[in-house]
C-alpha cells in the first residue's frame, strides 16, 4: 500500500510473548551472523497475486540476511508442486513456504522435508496440519465464503443471477471459500440471490475468458460473476468491458486494485476486494527466522509482533494457523490511494 495508508500500519515493538511467558527477539540481531535461504514456491508462475506475496518476502528478507528463491510451476495442478519441493530439500534450504495447490497431494513431500529439519510454511492456503509447521492465511477462511456472497448482494441491490468463477477445482484456499458461501446459502442467506452455477478457470486467463463468456451465453438472466481470483476476476472483467452486457452483468470478487484499476475507471466494475497479500510473504519470512533461530515452536495461543510489519500482533489459532488481516473493498472512490 502507499504513504496515504502507510498511517494505518502501527510500528510495533519486536518481541515474542508466549503463553505465561514474555521474550525479546530481535531479528536483525539474530541474523547479523545467519544467512537464511528460503524457497517460495507460488501455484504457478505469472500470477500477480503470488507476486505481490514474493514482494513481502523480499521486502522483510532485506533486514533478516534472507535470500528467497521463488519456483513454481507453470499450470496450478495438484501434484506440480511435488518436484519443486524435491529439488528444496535437495538443496537443503533453511525453510520452504508454499501456496498449495492441493491439500493432501503434497503432503508427504512436505513432511519428508520437515524431517529434513527444514522449516515448512504454507501461504495462502493450507495442507494438512501434520504437513507443515504454520499457516498464514489472507483472512479468516471461515468467514470468506458468506463474505463473497454478500459482496455480489451489494452490487446487486441484493437480488438476481449470479455464478462462481474460481481458480481450480483442488484448490484448498478456494475450496473452503465456496464450501462456507453454500453453507451461508443453505442456511438463507442472501435469499434474493441465486446461484447458478460455479465454474473453474484453473487460474489460467484464456480459459477463465472463455469461462466467463460461457456464462454468459449460458444463462441468460446472469447478473453478475463473482471470482474469487485474482487471475479469474481480470478475465472476466476484461470480457464484460467490450461486451453489450458491460453494466448490466457486474463483475466482483477479489483482484488487486492495479489489475482492477481500468475497469472501475470504465465502470465495468463497481467494487471489488482482497487484502495485502504482501503482509504474507513478510509474515512468513520473520517467522522463519524465529523458528530457526528456536525461539518459538509455532502452536495455539502464540503472539508475534514484528516492528513495522502488519495492522498489529497475531495470535496464532488453532493447528498454528495466522490469520494476516481483514479484506479491503476498492472502488472508484478510493482505488487510486492503493498501489499493489
Amino acid at each position: 500500500m502507499n504513504k496515504k495508508h502507510k498511517a494505518l500500519v502501527p510500528v510495533l515493538s519486536m518481541s515474542l510473548i508466549l503463553t505465561g511467558v514474555s521474550a525479546s527477539f530481535m531479528a536483525t540481531s539474530a541474523t547479523a551472523a545467519t544467512k537464511y535461504k528460503v524457497t517460495y514456491i507460488p501455484k504457478n508462475l505469472g500470477n500477480p497475486y503470488f507476486d505481490a506475496i514474493v514482494g513481502g518476502f523480499k521486502k522483510a528478507g532485506k533486514g533478516l540476511n534472507m535470500t528467497v528463491k521463488v519456483v513454481a510451476p507453470a499450470q496450478a495442478g495438484a501434484t506440480d508442486q511435488i518436484p519443486f519441493i524435491e529439488a528444496a530439500i535437495q538443496q537443503k534450504v533453511d525453510a520452504i513456504a508454499i501456496s498449495p495447490n492441493d491439500a493432501n497431494a503434497l503432503c508427504p513431500t512436505l513432511k519428508r522435508a520437515m524431517k529434513a529439519g527444514i522449516v515448512v510454511l504454507t501461504v495462502n492456503g493450507d495442507t494438512n496440519a501434520a504437513c507443515r509447521h504454520a499457516s498464514i492465511t489472507p483472512v479468516d477462511f471461515s468467514v470468506l465464503g458468506k463474505y463473497l456472497v454478500d459482496q455480489t448482494a451489494s452490487v446487486l441491490g441484493g437480488k438476481g443471477d449470479w455464478a462462481f468463477l474460481s481458480a481450480t477445482s483442488t484448490a484448498p484456499d478456494q475450496n473452503a471459500w465456496l464450501a462456507g458461501a453454500k453453507a451461508y446459502i443453505d442456511g438463507g442467506g442472501q435469499p434474493g440471490l441465486k446461484l447458478v452455477d460455479t465454474v473453474y478457470g484453473d487460474d489460467a486467463p484464456e480459459k477463465s475468458a472463455t469461462e466467463a463468456q460461457a456464462l454468459l451465453a449460458k444463462y441468460p438472466n446472469l447478473k453478475a460473476i463473482n471470482a474469487p481470483t485474482t487471475v479469474g476476476i481480470a478475465a472476466a472483467a476484461q470480457v464484460l468491458s467490450t461486451s453489450p452486457l458491460k453494466g448490466k452483468v457486474q463483475v466482483t470478487g477479489l483482484g488487486t486494485p492495479n489489475q482492477m484499476r481500468q475497469y472501475v475507471k470504465d465502470g465495468t466494475v463497481k467494487s471489488f476486494s482482497l487484502w495485502d497479500p504482501g503482509l504474507q510473504g513478510e509474515i512468513a519470512a520473520n517467522l522463519i527466522v524465529s523458528i530457526k533461530a528456536k525461539k518459538v515452536k509455532p502452536k495455539a495461543g502464540l503472539k508475534l509482533n514484528y516492528a513495522g510489519v502488519g495492522p498489529g500482533s497475531w495470535t496464532l489459532g488453532k493447528d498454528a494457523v495466522i490469520i494476516a488481516g481483514p479484506p479491503q473493498e476498492f472502488n472508484a472512490a478510493n482505488i487510486d490511494k492503493f498501489n499493489f
